[in-house]
């Protein structure tokens, strides 16, 4: 019988049906020719696709504030007195929600989540396209509704990730959306600095541990080098003192061995010969040889 009831309740929390929200909004706005693109033109957007990409973020947006007052206080997102919500709840019966302007004032009261001037213009603008969408007929600039669309995402993002602790590219299964979330310019920008970040942490505990055991680290990859015989040469010119220095393999991949630099820079492949270049992995581009190479061409 339990089995039963579990296939056939429908359960969906806040912060579960907030993020739905989101991702169909971003699903909406984003189509396949600009994943390609990588960035989006304001007339290329289907009149379709605003429509049901607004109306999905917002509905989204909305709920991420609730979620965000129900963690601080359930009762919170009901309209009425905390007591009297209670009351009602513990009779069977269930309130109304508040809306967006009790959503934003109960916020700033406690837990004292403010959004700066800036930022509600871009959530009042929003929300009266939004209206104009659900009510009434719209009329407006395809490119001021493009840029009030972009700051809203980077609102939304900077919320679900300093209240809610949430990663919206984390948050979806699909590989396609995944693709799309990675090109949306503030969110793009937001992974990038967390995963420098990640690297640089990584990199100086690397970097400890390699002055600690400098002249070992350095046998042992000049061993395995002879070792090879000279299959891969395990250095290449460091960036910082010029040297042939900087480690291009293993644990140590991206420090220079030179005592006196000891710099330490990303290494990728040039996307050209596949060179070992100085650069994070994420971003193409090609090594000097080829970089001059094309000039010439």
């Amino acid at each position: 019988m339990s089995n039963e009831k579990s296939d056939t309740t429908l359960q969906f929390n806040l912060l579960d049906n907030g993020v739905d929200f989101i991702l169909k909004g971003i699903d909406e706005l984003f189509d396949e020719a600009h994943v390609l693109r990588e960035y989006s033109s304001a007339t290329h957007i289907t009149i379709s696709s605003y429509k049901y990409g607004v109306l999905h973020l917002f509905s989204g947006f909305l709920l991420l504030l609730k979620e965000r007052l129900s963690r601080h206080l359930p009762e919170l997102i009901f309209k009425g007195r905390v007591n009297e919500v209670k009351q009602k709840i513990s009779s069977g019966k269930t309130p109304n929600t508040i809306d967006l302007d009790e959503a934003l004032e109960r916020l700033e009261i406690d837990p004292k989540v403010i959004f700066s001037n800036d930022e509600l213009e871009v959530i009042r603008t929003v929300q009266d396209i939004r209206n104009q969408f659900e009510h009434y007929k719209v009329s407006t600039n395809k490119y001021r509704l493009w840029t009030n669309i972009s700051k809203f995402l980077e609102l939304i993002d900077r919320f679900l990730v300093n209240e809610l602790q949430i990663n919206i590219e984390a948050s979806s299964e699909s590989l396609e959306l995944q693709k799309k979330i990675h090109t949306i310019d503030s969110i793009w920008k937001r992974i990038e600095h967390q995963k420098k970040q990640k690297w640089n942490q990584d990199i100086q505990l690397k970097l400890r541990k390699f002055k600690r055991n400098h002249s070992r680290i350095i046998q042992e990859i000049e061993q395995e080098y002879r070792v090879n015989k000279g299959a891969y040469f395990p250095f290449t010119i460091c960036p910082d003192c010029y040297q042939e220095s900087l480690i291009t393999l293993g644990e140590f991949e991206g420090i220079c061995s030179n005592s006196e630099c000891n710099s330490i820079n990303p290494l990728t492949e040039c996307g050209r010969c596949g060179e070992v270049m100085t650069g994070f992995s994420w971003n193409f581009g090609f090594c000097e040889s080829c970089s001059e190479w094309m000039d010439e061409q």
